[in-house]
């Protein structure tokens, strides 16, 4: 009826241990709660965030597919409406600029090289004012179709 002093003794010590054991297996399902609700809110967050990159790639692409139809569709002996084309080429760079732009400040990917976009844009305005000076633009608007489909060849290499 009595207990041995041992016999306590090691009752208490698997008390202690129980205990221990019980705050351990507590910790583990509470680490494995934090684990399962940090997957089932971060893989839809990574899923949007891919989605967002791809839909701004994929505007770009289209932006440049324009501007490369745009220039193919440019005269080479100063048509009356290149100024227009032109200024749709000015527009499309305008775009492609402004969409690396928001994915950059969104998440510090930088797309496009905003130097590669100021090229461009300053070869446009060389073409534009040696179309309005009667000069021949020929030239300028082979290095601008190059250039273009360059850029559409990086564009398209995006993933």
């Amino acid at each position: 009826m009595y207990r041995r002093y041992s016999q306590a003794n090691g009752n208490a010590a698997s008390m202690g241990q129980m205990k221990r054991s019980r705050i351990k297996d507590l910790l583990i399902l509470v680490l494995i709660g934090v684990l399962v609700a940090a997957l089932v809110i971060g893989i839809p967050a990574v899923q949007k965030e891919n989605g967002t990159r791809l839909s701004f790639i994929r505007r770009m692409q289209t932006e440049c597919d324009e501007a490369v139809r745009q220039t193919a569709s440019l005269s080479r002996n100063a048509g009356a409406d290149s100024a227009s084309i032109l200024a749709r080429i000015r527009s499309n760079l305008y775009a492609i600029r402004t969409v690396s732009d928001l994915n950059t400040a969104r998440s510090g990917e930088i797309l496009v090289q905003e130097d590669r976009i100021l090229t461009l844009q300053n070869t446009v305005d060389r073409y534009l004012t040696y179309l309005t000076t009667g000069m021949d633009t020929g030239e300028y608007q082979t290095n601008l179709q190059i250039a273009l489909e360059d850029l559409q060849a990086e564009l398209n290499a995006l993933k």
